[in-house]
Order: C-alpha cells, then structure tokens, then sequence
C-alpha cells in the first residue's frame, strides 16, 4: 500500500545540545531528539545501558509478599507448581523460574496447558489436579490476571496463588495470595512495559534476595542472574514489548549472555539457526528463534520447549531442537495454507470500502496459527484483522490491530457476544459461539467504523531525517548502531533521500523474484540498494529511472572480511 512519509520537527537547539555534550554527530542527535529524548541524562543512558539501571525488583506490588511465600515454601519443603503461557514469553519464564528455583532446592514442578485443549490462562480442572497432588503453591507466569473464578477455585483448596501477568487487568481483579502486575498499582512507568519473562526475572531476584544475607544476592544467584538475562531477553524480545528503559537493558545484555552461553538448550538453538559464530541481534530472536519455540504451543504442547530450556543435557537438547524444527516446517505449511485462502476469501467475502475490519473464520483453520496470519494480514491490508478457526462449535480467534487502533477496547464494545476476551491494545485473543460470528462481524465494524477514519487506515513511514546520500559513511552507521538493540518502540532510524538516479539494470532477486535489487545514484556517490517483499515494483522502478526517492535504513554489510555499505529499502517513490 502506498505509504504516508511523516516526517520530524527539528528541534535545532536540542539537537546542537546533545551533540556537543555526548561528542555525537548531528544525525545520531536528531534520532536520540526523534525517539523523545530531551535532556543529556536520558540520551546517555539510552546509548549507554548497564545493568545497574534496573530497579529493585520490590518497587513491584506484591513482589516481597511472593518472595516471602515462597521462600517459606521452600524452607517447608511445600510443593510448588509453575503454571506458564504457551508462547515464547511464557515459556522463557516458566524456564527461568525453574531454574532460580532449583538453586534454593525448591519441591517444583511446571504446567503449560494445551493450547487446543484448554486454551489460555488458568483453569479449574488444572487446579483441582494440583490439589489432589498435594500443591500447596501456584505460580502464574504470563497469565492469570483476569482469572477470577480459577482463583476462588485455587482458595477453596487451601493452594496460595501467585499471579505474575502483565496484561491489561480487568474490572475486576482475582483474590489471590500475591499479584504482580506493573499495570495495577506501579508508579514506575517502565515497570509497565516488562514482558512476562521480565516479571519472571524480576521475581526470581527478589526470591534471591530472601535466601541471601544483607543486601546484595549470594555469588550463586548472582550468576544465575546475569545468565538468566539471556532467558529474559528471548521472551522480552519474541513479545514484541517496547525496547525501552529496563527492557533495553535486558535485552542488550540477555543477547549477549545468550551469544556465550554454556546452556545446553541456548547452545542448541544457537547451532540449529546457524548463529554460533554471529553477533546476536533482536531480528534473530524475533525471526529464528521465536518462530521455532512457539510452533510446538501453536499446533503441539510446549511442555518440550521448557524441557529444551532446562535441560542439562546436550544429547538431549540436540534431539529437541531438531524436533521443534520439524515442528515449525509443519507450523509454516499449514500457515500457507491457511494464508493463501484468507487472501481469496478477502477478494471473495469482504467490501473492503465498506468494512474497515477484516474478519474470516474456516473449520480447517488451526486455531493455534491464525494468529500468525493475522498479523501478516493485518499488516499487508494495513486494518484491524480478526482470524477465527472453528472447532466443535465453537471459534478460536486471534485479533491484531494497527497502531491507531486500540482493538481490546473495540471487542469489549462486543463482549457480551464473546466467550472470553484478553489481551493488549494490538493484539488480543478471543472465543465465540461459531452462530454467532455473523452478528459479531456487523458488531465489530460498527464500532470500528465509528473508531476508524480514513486516515487511520493509510499506512505510514516515520522518517527521522531527509539526507543527501554523500552524507552517509561506514563510521557514521556504525555510530548510528549504539541505538541498537533495536524493536518494538526503538526501529531502526529510517532515513529519505530524494532525487535519486537508478544506475545499471535493477533486478528481481530471491526466491520467485520477491526482492528488488539496484543502485542508486547521486552526483557522484551511489550505494547498492535492496528492497525487500518488492519485486512486484521493479516495472514502476524501470519507469522514474531518472527520478526517484527512497526511505531506507543503512547497513554496514561484512562479507568475507569486507565491509560494505548498502541501504535496505522500507519504501520507494
């Protein structure tokens, strides 16, 4: 779709002030001035996190009544059982709460629910299990806090709750031993932002802190801290939180503690993605990593992938990583399938000009994939897109929105045709009678209709700058790269550089031709440029050879121990 280039107000002062008190460039200021940064504190520590920069893991409601619980716990020798999210967050956090809780000796086991079976969050039938187990402790990892009902159940059995969650509360909140969700109570508003895995990491320090004397953690727990960065920094990263403030931090040291990992499970997943040898960034987490540890939760059980994470061996963790992988080549098949037939029934089933939603459901839909495909639809469609897969009457559906779309507060306007509803301003999860689904779809884009104009439905660019090509340099975006790691809320800077010449013949490059390759020009300067998922634009680029513009990130590529700089392409005009 065409794209709406938006473009910074330069605030000059500022600017010229970061640049002389951080010894930056002009452009590296403009983008620190673009991510919202106005004073030299807050620039420096952006560009310069250190671990110290967390804050006390008890500036969390509910977090030293959770520690102190289980520090009792364990010192009784209580049961205690882990109870995790299917997704990549979840899972992390299960597996980093194990192993913390290995350290103190802990009687702890760990329950992730079938996706298909049982769906999201707690419920009853677990806990009544865990009873007649003997639980005497749950905690929650990534879910719970809408989970009233499960509480009660988990108070009537005498078992302590603690609910570690930090998605959007309720109207009401659960009666449970312990909460610790940064979006109830914090004043800490980067406390807001952690991931599941973040509030995991969280807890674990705190627990730490209660089997340590005076205010530092012991030499064990400190290690186990620092490793268990590389855990945090894999579900903060696949969740797609905001990349600020603490999860900076976690995630710029989590990819290194991953990158030297001795952990047989890290060591697997590093070979199997072929990242042994690489410097680690965040695409890696989010584009080879995440896929292949949530295709088991998606269309399996992903008890196996808390197993890859913990295990001490490394036959073992081979074999499991070789399996998800199978898994996840399934998990893409099936997406295809599913892909190519949500895009024929748009053509088919859908007034675009009219419905500024997308809603599809099928019976041969996998309930545990539609979400995946939602997100590429929602983002190619540029709307909100709402996904159903249909079993035994009743829909699965998966929800994701565009940024000014806040879509949990569109479903509420329709929960009393729902079964269940959770999740966050783009993204939530949800369940309906499959009768019902016609009246939800008039429902639904009724009221995005009154949300939704059509401005907010053309895609747009945020460019931090508009530079001439000379400007560019390999020591410039080398000094750019200090605002990696880049993700959700921190992208790459993004730049535009106007009437452009296109030198030598452009061509269609990768598998089907999907890519667009060619070189730009400039007077007397030109870079190799590559745009991704463009191919189809290749006539429309051989027709304004002699004019064009782009808006691109710069790269520094290193091929055979020669760098090169090229300008991958997010838009072309």
């Amino acid at each position: 779709m065409e794209k709406r280039w938006i473009y910074p107000v330069t605030n000059r002062d500022l600017q010229e002030s970061l640049k002389t008190n951080l010894n930056i460039s002009s452009l590296l200021a403009q983008v620190l001035v673009n991510r919202g940064h106005t004073d030299i504190s807050s620039a420096k520590d952006f560009l310069s996190p250190e671990l110290n920069g967390l804050n006390d893991p008890m500036d969390l409601h509910g977090m030293r009544e959770a520690a102190d619980r289980i520090n009792t716990a364990i010192c009784k020798g209580e049961k205690i059982v882990i109870y995790g999210d299917y997704d990549v967050d979840g899972i992390s956090g299960t597996a980093l709460m194990i192993k913390c809780l290995d350290i103190a000796y802990a009687n702890t086991s760990y329950y992730i629910p079938s996706r298909l079976d049982e769906g999201y969050g707690l419920n009853s039938e677990a806990i009544e299990k865990f009873a007649n187990e003997g639980i005497n402790v749950i905690i929650t990892i990534d879910c719970g806090i809408t989970s009233c009902a499960e509480a009660e159940t988990a108070k009537k059995y005498g078992i302590d709750l603690i609910i570690t969650d930090h998605h959007e509360p309720g109207e009401k909140i659960p009666d449970a031993f312990a909460i610790i969700n940064p979006k109830l109570q914090s004043e800490h508003y980067q406390l807001h932002l952690l991931s599941g895995v973040g509030l995991s990491f969280k807890l674990a320090w705190a627990i730490a802190k209660t089997f340590s004397s005076g205010k530092r953690v012991s030499s064990e727990f400190k290690d186990f801290l620092l490793s268990a960065t590389g855990l945090a920094a894999l579900g903060t990263i696949a969740d797609v939180v905001p990349l600020h403030g603490e999860n900076r931090i976690i995630a710029k040291f989590g990819l290194k503690a991953i990158q030297h990992t001795e952990d047989p499970g890290m060591r697997a997943l590093l070979k199997l993605a072929k990242l042994e040898n690489e410097v680690l960034e965040t695409n890696h987490v989010g584009f080879r990593f995440g896929p292949r540890l949530n295709a088991c939760g998606r269309i399996g059980k992903a008890n196996i992938v808390v197993e890859l994470l913990t295990t001490k061996s490394d036959k073992r963790a081979n074999e499991i990583a070789l399996f998800i992988d199978d898994e996840n080549k399934r998990r893409q098949e099936m997406q295809k399938d599913i892909l190519d037939l949500a895009r024929k029934k748009i053509d088919t089933e859908i007034d675009l000009k009219n419905h500024p939603a997308i809603i599809l459901a099928d019976e041969g839909w996998h309930p545990g994939i539609v979400g995946i495909v939602a997100s590429k639809l929602s983002e190619e469609y540029f709307r909100p897109t709402i996904m159903f897969g249909c079993t035994n009457g009743i829909a699965h559906g998966s929800a994701r929105s565009i940024p000014s779309f806040h879509i949990l507060n569109a479903l509420e306007i329709c929960r009393t045709m729902l079964i269940s509803l959770g999740g966050h301003s783009q993204a939530a999860g949800l369940k309906i009678n499959k009768d019902c689904i016609e009246d939800f779809k008039v429902s639904f884009n009724k009221a995005a209709s009154e949300l939704l104009c059509d401005k907010d439905l053309t895609p747009t660019l945020q460019i931090d700058a508009e530079i001439p090509l000379s400007v560019l340099s390999k020591p410039l975006v080398k000094e750019i790269n200090k605002l990696a790691p880049y993700g959700e809320g921190n992208p790459p800077p993004c730049f535009a550089s106007t009437n452009l010449k296109v030198a030598g013949k452009p061509r269609r490059v990768g598998q089907g031709g999907q890519h667009l390759s060619f070189i730009v020009r400039q007077g007397d300067v030109s870079f190799k440029a590559i745009a991704f998922g463009s191919g189809n634009k290749l006539e429309l680029l051989q027709q304004n050879r002699e004019n064009c513009s782009i808006a691109y990130a710069p790269k520094v590529n290193t091929w055979m121990n020669n760098e090169k700089l090229e300008l991958e392409v997010k838009d072309l005009k």
